[in-house]
Parts: structure tokens; sequence; C-alpha cells
């Protein structure tokens, strides 16, 4: 397409496509809460059958990404970098675009595991400030002129028969906070593993909004901060449909990611439900599961929209593929893969992954035709 216009058909493909995905994921979200009024005691009973289930379609969606990332993203990607250094002037052979996707993927590990030391920060500061608040006692037990002047009902041999019990309570207190503040060292020094974080999304952030965001409204602030942090890769993963520059490939992607997106939003309600979380508390989880691939889209329609219009788009949009593509590999190979076939062991998850690839290789051979 000539510089300076827009593809209209493009556009008009990212927004059904961004409706498309927000719209399945939020339905594949509340799905299970339907599941549970009419099977709720089968879904029970075989939780492990449903959790493998579920592990078996993840593998499936990592195949699909393989596929996604391997046939279409770094060819796109090379392209892309390509004519931002022949923009440039530049006959260098060095690999720019895999530097660039290597930057995304290390960028979101990095990233994930400074939000997981800080997540275990905040929680270590509020335990401790719980500890304070249900240890808190009275500091004056003597029969002192302040103490008769406040609590005048009150006489000294009554107070001063209660001083041991007073005291045994608070050296009992005193080894309790020690042994807390003990597990809370023990917890922050370990190291940390390369989990996603989505599984403390759904097992920790979510059930903390629920026990405290009916109470206060710092329970709610912190917990919609920290569930769009440790959703942060999904911005990418929108992205890199919103960067994409034919139809074809926006439907491809389209594809690809609703699967993907469909199946994490499924496993969380299904986890909501067996923890017998509130309603509204599963509803404002899926909802903000959703909108984070919506807003990656919509960045991605602006910047490449920007680079049909002007050439100076053009070195911001190659690298947020670039940036984009390597997020899609953590997913891959972290929040998939290392997760749900550590060891190899299960041929059927193997078998899944090979089959979403095999999909991807068949989608785009016949688009591409």
């Amino acid at each position: 397409m000539p510089q300076g216009q827009v593809d209209m058909d493009v556009v008009v493909a990212k927004i059904l496509s961004l409706i498309i995905l927000t719209v399945c994921t939020v339905l594949f979200g509340l799905f299970p809460c339907r599941l549970m009024q009419y099977f709720a005691k089968i879904i029970i009973s075989k939780k492990k059958m449903f959790d493998y289930m579920i592990s078996t379609m993840k593998c499936f969606s990592g195949g699909i990404f393989l596929g996604t990332c391997f046939l279409h993203l770094i060819p796109e990607t090379r392209i892309k970098v390509g004519e931002v250094m022949m923009q440039i002037r530049s006959d260098s052979s060095y690999p720019v675009a895999e530097l660039l996707t290597m930057a995304g993927f290390f960028g979101v590990i990095f990233t994930e595991h400074a939000i997981r030391a800080l997540y275990k920060k905040v929680r270590r500061l509020t335990n401790r400030q719980n500890d304070w608040n249900s240890n808190e006692i009275l500091p004056t037990f003597g029969c002192g002129s302040n103490y008769r002047e406040s609590q005048s009902e009150f006489d000294c041999h009554s107070v001063n028969t209660g001083v041991q019990d007073e005291t045994l309570k608070l050296e009992h207190a005193s080894d309790v906070h020690e042994d807390n503040q003990d597990i809370i060292h023990d917890t922050l020094t370990m190291e940390i593993e390369p989990a996603p974080l989505q599984d403390m999304e759904v097992k920790r952030v979510v059930s903390e909004f629920s026990r405290e965001g009916g109470d206060t409204s710092k329970g709610q602030i912190r917990s919609v901060l920290f569930i769009t942090a440790l959703s942060f890769h999904g911005v990418f993963e929108g992205m890199a449909l919103g960067l994409q520059s034919l139809e074809s490939n926006v439907w491809v992607l389209c594809f690809a990611i609703t699967i993907h997106r469909g199946i994490l939003a499924f496993g969380m309600g299904l986890q909501h439900m067996q923890n017998e979380e509130r309603h509204s508390t599963i509803v404002f989880s899926i909802s903000s599961f959703a909108v984070i691939a919506a807003l990656g889209i919509i960045i991605g329609i602006a910047i490449s929209t920007g680079a049909q219009l002007y050439t100076d788009v053009n070195v911001p949009n190659a690298i947020l593929q670039s940036l984009a593509t390597g997020t899609l590999f953590y997913i891959i190979f972290f929040d998939i893969l290392y997760k749900e076939m550590t060891g190899n062991k299960d041929v059927k998850k193997i078998s899944c992954t090979f089959v979403g690839f095999s999909v991807m290789a068949i989608v785009f051979a016949v688009t591409r035709q």
C-alpha cells in the first residue's frame, strides 16, 4: 500500500477482532459459573480430570503460538526491521530483529520477577501491620496516678492480679510475631520460581479482592493495580494483533489469541468457582483479564495506522513488533510449556502441542497461497 494511506479493511478487521476476543474471553471465563449451577457435584468430584483437561488445552494453545511465532511473527518482524534498516540506510548484517525479540523475552521475565518481589514485599508489610493491630495491648498495668485518673473504677488489687496473665499474653504474642517474621523472611529470601504470575493473580490477588474489597477501597485499588501488573504481558499479546498490516494475518492472530485467552479465562473461572469466590469477584477478574488484551490491540492499531501515514512511526512499529514476538515466546515457554510439560513425561500433552502447531501450519499454508 502506498505511504500516506490507511487500509480501512485492516482497521475494521482489527476492531472486529478486538470485539470478538473480548466477548469470547468474558464468555469463556463466566461459562464455569453456568456449569457449576447444573454440574457442581461432577465438577467437584472430578476436579483432577478438569484440571488435566485444561492443562492439555493450554498445551494445544502453546502449539498454536509456536506455529504463529515461527511461521509468521518472526518472518514479519525481520521484514519490518529490514525496512527500517533500509530507511536509515544501514547495510549492517547484524540480526537486529532477533536481538529485539530476545529483548522483549528477557524484559518480560525480569519485569515479572520484579513485580513478584514487590507483591511479596507488600504482603509482608500488610501481615506485619495486621500482627501489630491484633497484638496491641494497653502499655500501663500499674497503679500510678495516670492510671487512677483514667481508670478510677478499678482498684489496684484487681489490676495487679491481672499483670501476670497480661505478661504471659505479651510473651506469647512476641513469640508468634517472631515466628511470623521468620516465615516472611524465608519467603522473601527464597529463589523466585519462574512460574507464571497469573497463578498468583488467580489464587492470591483475586481472593484478596474478595476478602478486602467489600471492606475498604484500599484493598480494591491494590488488587486492581496488581491484577493489571501481573497481566501486563497480555498487552503485548494484543499488540501483536494490532500491529498486523494484512487482513488475513489479523484474522489468523485473532484465532490464535482467542483460543489462548479463552482457555486461560475458562481456567480462571473454574478456579474461582472451586474456591467459592463471590460472583462479583469473578466478573471483576475475568473483565480485567479481557480488557488487558483489548488495550494492547488498541495500542497496536494506533501504532500501525501511524506507520502507514508517517514514515517516522516505522521505527517504533518495528520495535514493538519485535518486543511483542519476544513476549509470545515467554508465554509459550514459561507460561505454558514449562509449567504444563515439566519433565516431558506426558505424551498426550506433547501431542496436543504438536497438533496445535500443525493446525497453524495448515492455516498459514492455506491463507498464503
